[in-house]
């Protein structure tokens, strides 16, 4: 009787000490309440604990959440990300309802902020496929957003739109008219920025009546300004882009608005007020684009009063930040990256209907050997064709990349060339040939081989490495002009570029095609495209 007493309070005492363990504290449950309400008081609480102080592996994870969950909602950086990377390994090992998605979402987050999109688009696709309550539509509208961000900055504006538009179904459901109009205003942005000015005002104009306090105002006619400054309705923009100074706003709204109107009262030819308004843009927390433009502002502003001293310091930082933006825009897009996710989960679902198609082979094999083999033969064609279709469509999508970064090198070529056009004109023969070998060095930093070749294998389907690997009898030079060709640079630019001249041009590509083994230099054209498609 004693020893049956004994086993049934040891039996109680350690139910009791489970339910203890996983019972979500008091502290943390109140945070949780507050976040969306009161972030201040939810980051209050989350700063006077610890996650050490918490023996259940559960709760530390929930603290990290939230804690970094906090911190989005105040617009500070999610830091430290360890704190979010140790709440994602346990409940990627312990599902939690909707809390994997929202680590994967606050992950993907800190990617985009740090502008590593390839990163941030994979788990932003991760945190959609870990959804279990499709009922969460703030986390959906979130993740739909931020993919649609990401869309607009590498310029596919269709799909941007279509993201947006899924954000704004979802935020109105979850009853979020601050999220709903901000979803709507970058519909708005997307038509800005392909250019469809006239759309994108019309768009503005019928969402005035969306903005329901003076921060949305703001950010509202900032687009009206911006969109104006581009369709250049100059009056028209700098109405609004003036107005909105004093409005309210979040984040870095105002290092951007007083970059846009430095942007233009230097189209004005008002240059003090341009260098002024630059200036202050960099007094506050802003991204590395709008950073690097106050600085090239400015740059122009003291070379037109002649204090070359200071031109000179403003170049300098406007450089530095341009070779980090290059990096950024030599990311693989989105797109491209959701394709693959897309087709992998095609592929992984036609797996497994493989494998229960084999099994229920394995049953018919014991009534009918003539069935059995009918159907194995069927299945292995059926692989087969979906193998072959699977390598085509990557084949298809890798080179529809390929052809999309070119076009955007292509692009910045002819938006350099509009830059310095009026300097050329002025310059003489030599000066303009010094002209030009700077727009190319900034554009392409061909007195640095390896960034250079670098960047052209990620254009250029590794070209270089194709050419160095098969055909290393190839010099320096002659891979540069390969790629320089398939770039479509001018002849004349390439000469200036790589030093030749006609006569020497046709000897070394007489040389180079004997080095790939071709009957003569007509051949190169369809030798490089050819290798170009591989």
């Amino acid at each position: 009787m004693l020893k049956n007493s004994g086993c049934f309070w040891i039996l109680l005492c350690s139910i009791v000490a489970l339910v203890g363990c996983s019972r979500i504290p008091d502290e943390l449950k109140r945070a949780e309440s507050l976040i969306e309400t009161k972030p201040d008081s939810a980051l209050y609480i989350l700063k006077h604990l610890s996650p050490d102080k918490y023996k259940s592996e559960a709760n530390r994870a929930l603290y990290g959440l939230l804690m970094i969950k906090t911190l989005d909602k105040k617009m500070l950086p999610l830091k430290p990300i360890a704190l979010l990377d140790s709440s994602l390994s346990y409940y990627q090992s312990h599902s939690d309802g909707n809390r994997l998605a929202a680590c994967y979402f606050y992950k993907a987050r800190s990617y985009k902020y740090s502008l590593q999109y390839e990163k941030a688009m994979n788990f932003y696709l991760k945190a959609l496929d870990a959804v279990e309550n499709k009922e969460d539509y703030t986390l959906l509208g979130k993740i739909n957003f931020d993919m649609g961000d990401i869309y607009n900055i590498q310029r596919d504006y269709i799909l941007a739109r279509h993201k947006f538009h899924n954000a704004h179904a979802y935020y109105i459901r979850a009853k979020s008219q601050l999220f709903a109009f901000y979803a709507l205003l970058y519909i708005g942005r997307t038509f800005h920025e392909a250019k469809d000015y006239k759309k994108a005002q019309i768009f503005y104009q019928n969402n005035i009546s969306q903005a329901k306090d003076s921060i949305q105002q703001g950010a509202l006619y900032f687009e009206m300004g911006l969109n104006f400054y581009d369709s250049k309705c100059l009056d028209s923009a700098l109405f609004y882009l003036r107005r909105v100074i004093n409005y309210p706003y979040v984040t870095n709204n105002r290092a951007l608005r007083y970059y846009y109107l430095a942007n233009l009262y230097f189209d004005l030819n008002q240059v003090d007020s341009a260098f002024q308004y630059a200036s202050n843009s960099s007094k506050f927390r802003t991204d590395i684009n709008i950073q690097r433009e106050c600085y090239r502002i400015m740059t122009n502003c003291m070379y037109l009063k002649g204090k070359m001293k200071n031109m000179s310091l403003y170049m300098d930082k406007y450089v530095q930040l341009s070779d980090s933006l290059r990096k950024v825009d030599a990311q693989t897009k989105g797109s491209y990256i959701e394709s693959i996710h897309s087709e992998t989960r095609e592929v992984s679902k036609t797996k497994q209907n493989l494998v229960y198609l084999l099994g229920v082979l394995l049953l018919v094999i014991v009534l009918s050997i003539s069935v059995y083999v009918w159907k194995t033969r069927r299945a292995k064609q059926e692989k087969l064709l979906a193998e072959e279709t699977y390598v085509q469509e990557k084949v298809g999508i890798r080179k529809e990349v390929m052809f999309k970064h070119r076009e955007v090198l292509l692009e910045k070529i002819e938006k350099k060339k509009m830059e310095h056009a009026g300097e050329r004109k002025r310059a003489n023969a030599s000066g303009r040939e010094q002209i030009d070998l700077k727009m190319y060095e900034e554009l392409f930093h061909l007195s640095e081989v390896h960034f250079f070749q670098k960047e052209m294998d990620t254009v250029l389907n590794n070209l270089v490495t194709k050419l160095q690997t098969r055909y290393p009898a190839l010099n320096e030079k002659e891979i540069n002009w390969c790629c320089l060709h398939l770039l479509l640079i001018p002849v004349a630019d390439i000469m200036l570029l790589l030093d030749y001249r006609v006569t020497s041009l046709k000897k070394m590509k007489q040389r180079l095609a004997a080095k790939v083994q071709l009957q003569g230099a007509q051949e190169l054209d369809g030798f490089l495209n050819n290798l170009l498609s591989e």
